[in-house]
């Protein structure tokens, strides 16, 4: 009983306090139906009767979808490594909604109305003990090594993204041999930038000659689909883009970067990396 009432006002676990979800799906259709044997106290033969029944139906229904997508909200937010607060308590709503109809459902057969409100505001505490407050504050948005991997994260995969759109312009020429040579420049480049520590500012001092190598590929690559592809014109390019790797490389392994390890040993883990992210998929 200790452990149970500790949970309640430990911040770091306490669902009353919004910190954790304690399921993963609010059961809307069976929790209406619940309260439909309460209902029957609306049913006196007249139709303000029925109406009123339907009116609380609908009113119970309404506060259980908040709860449910509220829930669904938090779990999102508890998985999620960085992640704003909800704009639309859903939770709280819900839980208002239904104290509201408890205590309209109370009126129907107690005549002195402080029992109904007191009843009703027992249900609002009960449903906030239950399901929790909806996450209060944003998580993880001040923290200063978060930012830093997320923006390292992007700049990662703007590259991959960059790659793959000249690797499939190349596709298009049919030329297993020239498809060939630049799928292998692009995995060395991103076998560099996988051995960056995302949580350092390494990746982006790198943003600059990254971008430029980028940027003189993507231009070189357009020219070379502009032009008549003879034969001469394959090789030129394929003898620019080696060059911008290399260049590009070489300034990375002098500023540190997978120091001690050759191109195939980057491309092996980046082709290792890229199976796992497939079969995650």
């Amino acid at each position: 009983m200790d452990v149970q009432a500790n949970s309640l006002v430990d911040y770091n676990n306490s669902a009353a306090l919004g910190k954790s979800a304690p399921v993963h799906n609010v059961p809307v259709g069976f929790m209406v139906l619940a309260t439909c044997p309460l209902i029957l106290w609306l049913l006196d033969g007249t139709v303000a009767g029925f109406a009123s029944a339907i009116l609380i139906i609908g009113l119970f229904a309404v506060g259980m979808v908040f709860l449910s997508i509220g829930q669904k909200n938090h779990l999102a937010y508890d998985q999620a490594e960085v992640a704003a607060r909800p704009r639309v308590p859903f939770k709280l709503l819900g839980s208002a909604i239904v104290a509201l109809v408890v205590g309209l459902l109370a009126t129907a057969k107690i005549g002195l109305p402080t029992v109904p409100v007191l009843i009703g505001c027992a249900t609002f505490i009960l449903c906030l003990v239950s399901f929790g407050l909806d996450p209060m504050r944003d998580k993880g948005l001040n923290n200063p090594v978060v930012r830093l991997r997320l923006a390292n994260q992007r700049l990662y995969q703007n590259c991959e993204d960059r790659f793959e759109a000249i690797l499939a312009d190349l596709h298009a020429l049919q030329d297993d041999d020239l498809s060939g040579r630049a799928r292998t420049i692009s995995d060395t480049i991103l076998g560099l930038l996988a051995t960056v520590d995302f949580e350092t500012r390494t990746l982006q001092k790198m943003s600059g000659p990254l971008e430029k190598l980028l940027s003189k590929m993507e231009a070189e690559t357009d020219a070379l689909l502009e032009r008549e592809l003879s034969l001469f014109e394959r090789r030129k390019y394929q003898t620019k883009m080696q060059a911008l790797a290399d260049a590009f490389e070489a300034r990375a392994r002098k500023s540190g970067i997978a120091h001690g390890r050759n191109s195939f040993e980057l491309q092996a883990d980046l082709l290792f990396d890229r199976m796992q992210r497939n079969r995650s998929a």
